[in-house]
């Protein structure tokens, strides 16, 4: 159900112009995932999402704590001459300590990938046989899909990431009391 993509400048000259703790990211594109799954970027349906276009923590959805933060820009258009899913998300640094982490990690370069969370509406499953066995081949390509949320994710979920954070000033040692609070 989630797609993993890198971050990456949708636009490096517009970079000077964003809100502070704002990061640009490729959410999605028709990259062959994981589970062997595609999603069409050009199958995206955005308008509900627009609406509450929130960043969470790890498809977390049940509690306001894990909203990172905003998507200040959702669009489909070409990046490297494919089509992507792609963002600019403004981070909740002022108001949430869990998301000046997240963004100290993501700026460090501790943190790379982001994660859609989506509804599929139509699809089309492999009829050749083989049900996504084949590495190169989909199992199943979603050709169109409502967005839910983007999430901030760590993958491979690495124990010594947000120490290495701490060691390089990506990420400030208040953070983790405010965030310890928090919790």
């Amino acid at each position: 159900e989630v797609e993993v993509a890198s971050t990456a400048p949708s636009d490096p000259s517009s970079i000077n112009n964003q809100p502070s703790s704002t990061l640009d990211f490729v959410a999605s594109n028709a990259t062959l995932d994981r589970y062997h799954e595609v999603i069409e970027p050009a199958g995206w349906r955005l308008d509900a999402y627009r609406k509450n276009p929130v960043f969470q923590n790890a498809h977390n959805y049940g509690d306001i704590l894990f909203t990172l933060g905003k998507a200040l820009v959702t669009e489909a258009r070409s990046v490297g001459g494919r089509q992507a899913l792609c963002q600019r998300i403004q981070f909740a640094t002022e108001v949430n300590p869990v998301a000046r982490i997240a963004y100290g990690l993501y700026k460090g370069g501790f943190l790379n990938a982001v994660s859609v969370g989506f509804i599929p509406l139509r699809w089309e499953d492999a009829t050749d046989g083989t049900k996504g066995t084949n590495e190169t081949a989909p199992r199943r390509r979603y050709l169109e899909q409502e967005l839910l949320e983007v999430s901030a994710v760590a993958i491979p979920a690495n124990p010594d990431a947000l120490a290495l954070g701490v060691k390089s000033g990506a990420v400030a040692k208040e953070d983790l009391v405010d965030t310890l609070d928090l919790l």
